[in-house]
């Protein structure tokens, strides 16, 4: 019997299956019931399955090969339609600015929800939502605007109307907008672009549901020992379902706990030496925990956890130098900040190609995870960098030019003592302001670090891998279409994240567009981790189909698969 809708509804003798999880056996449940497992990754197509009455086993692939190779016509209703309306200024201080309003109130000025330029617009000027069709507005904090000629502080706009807020002329679209179709839209475009089929079965809390849980003692340590040549499971145990990875968040934890306690210490102490450890520490927590986390993802646990430490730093360095062979023989300087969209996603794929050369990573996972690792150590280092250089060196020497009485006095008792510590004490005294800056530069790039470099490479290198697959690098892959058509994409999002159209926006709008641009790279990336599974999938019925064929001649030249078909 099976439990359909609430009712328990008889299930047919000849439709009992049994199958077998490790050493215990499950069932009775449908064929059908059987391939969703597999589908869903659940059991691999491997697994030994029995129909009721009937002592034999056989692998599930080969008994319900009609089941699973009939196709999940899904037949979901469609996802209703959410709508908004768009406003536009048309002319004033904010003219260019829209903004697309949706049943939610959203507040408009000059520091809440989304700011304006315009100096006659209070810090909270007006709230807005689009409902049943009408774009209904009240004014906040004693401000109005002007509609018709009038001074007004609540209401409703018809599409298309025009309206005054501040010295700026505003129009309401004049049509909704369907947001639904938008993210449709976008996705399908994606699929299209990148080859790979929509998200199926994917789920973030379902994803992300043990990360919480408990483990047992030395379930960490075992959970390491992967990747080498006795560790590394067969195919056919390689789980194809969505990964639930974990061990990523105690990573960022700890990292971040050395980190705080770097910071805390630099505040108290205001020790210099602290400095380079801090910054180590704080440009590596989170790109090391979204390696991590891709590390995790890569189900054929073919790569040990000693390779991606050593992609993070060999792979970051040398992405680092190609970065200034590829800048330089390009030729591309003239672009100004949209250079480095082609020449950095360019240098860190080139260096992922070069560092591994290993026939055994074949898997489209492997491509991903390698990417993300080699883009984690150029982030790594790139912020370091940005946090010595712009954040604290910088700082530094503003603080000297705006202190040259002390200065002054510093070289002079030099020059009279001839005493290194009086200069050490001077230096001491004078970084103490740039810290505040460094620990800015550090904590900004970290939160945005998964949205940008570790993720534009995995999607790369993925890309690349589809098409590499087993065989040796050959110049002509790099010129694939599909490839081509799925590289541009990271290149199109790191180009419009130096753009000024993003940059040049106030702090909190800016970062709203750059965690924009990385979730649609993280949807890539899904994207490409679906089509690796369904790589392993693939592979896993290819062997157990061969193993199926090759056992059936044997038995059809010994005589008793011709002997066992006849009692049938």
């Amino acid at each position: 019997m099976i439990l359909n809708a609430g009712r328990i509804v008889p299930m047919a003798p000849a439709d009992q299956w049994y199958y077998l999880e490790g050493s215990e056996t499950r069932g009775p449940v449908s064929a059908a019931e059987v391939a969703r497992l597999i589908k869903a990754g659940t059991i691999p197509a491997s697994t030994q399955v029995a129909q009721a009455g009937w002592p034999q086993w056989s692998p599930a692939s080969v008994a319900l090969a009609h089941q699973l190779s009939a196709s999940a016509a899904a037949t979901t209703p469609a996802d209703q339609p959410v709508y908004a309306i768009k406003i536009q200024a048309v002319a004033g201080p904010d003219a260019g600015k829209a903004y697309v309003i949706g049943t939610s109130e959203v507040a408009l000025g000059r520091v809440s929800g989304v700011g304006q330029s315009d100096p006659q617009v209070l810090d909270n000027h007006i709230a807005l939502s689009w409902q049943n069709n009408i774009l209904r507005f009240r004014t906040l904090g004693g401000g109005k605007i002007r509609v018709a000629g009038a001074d007004v502080t609540q209401g409703t706009l018809s599409n298309g109307q025009q309206f005054q807020l501040g010295a700026s002329t505003w129009v309401v679209g004049s049509a909704p907008v369907e947001l639904g179709n938008l993210f449709q839209n976008l996705g399908a475009r994606l699929n299209k672009l990148t080859a790979t089929d929509k998200l199926e079965g994917f789920s973030l809390t379902t994803m992300f549901s043990e990360v919480f849980k408990g483990r047992k003692k030395g379930e960490i340590e075992d959970y390491f020992v992967v990747g080498t040549s006795k560790t590394t499971p067969a195919l056919d145990e390689v789980q194809t379902g969505w990964p639930r990875p974990w061990f990523f968040m105690r990573v960022l934890g700890f990292m971040l706990a050395v980190y705080f306690l770097f910071s805390k210490t630099i505040e108290n102490f205001t020790n210099p030496h602290d400095l380079p450890g801090l910054m180590m520490m704080g440009a590596l927590a989170v790109p090391l925990a979204t390696v991590v986390l891709f590390w995790e993802l890569n189900t054929p646990r073919n790569v040990s956890f000693m390779q991606i430490l050593m992609m993070i730093c060999f792979g970051g360095v040398t992405s680092l130098a190609l970065l200034e062979v590829v800048a330089r023989l390009s030729g591309l300087g003239w672009l100004g900040a949209l250079s480095p969209g082609i020449t950095e996603e360019v240098a860190k794929l080139l260096t992922v190609i070069i560092v591994v050369r290993s026939a055994k990573f074949k898997y489209i996972l492997n491509g991903i995870v390698f990417g993300a690792a080699v883009g984690a150590g150029f982030a790594a280092f790139e912020t370091a960098g940005y946090s010595f250089y712009d954040g604290f060196l910088t700082r530094f020497m503003l603080t000297v030019v705006n202190n040259t009485e002390y200065l002054n006095k510093v070289i002079n008792a030099f020059h009279h003592d001839q005493n290194l510590e009086v200069l050490k004490a001077a230096a001491y005294t004078l970084s103490k302001p740039s810290y505040d800056w460094t620990f800015k530069l550090l904590e900004m790039r970290s939160y945005l670090a998964p949205f940008g470099h570790i993720a534009w490479t995995a999607i790369a290198a993925g890309a690349f891998w589809r098409v590499k697959g087993a065989d040796s690098f050959k110049l002509k892959m790099l010129f694939d279409g599909t490839f081509i058509r799925t590289f541009l994409i990271p290149v199109a999002l790191h180009t419009l994240w130096d753009t000024n159209l993003v940059q040049g926006q106030n702090w909190l709008l800016r970062d709203v567009l750059l965690v924009g641009l990385g979730v649609i790279a993280w949807y890539v990336a899904f994207l490409l981790v679906q089509q690796g599974l369904r790589q392993i999938k693939e592979a896993q019925l290819t062997i157990t189909q061969s193993e199926y064929t090759h056992t059936r001649e044997i038995l059809t030249t010994t005589g008793r698969f011709r002997a066992q078909s006849t009692v049938r």
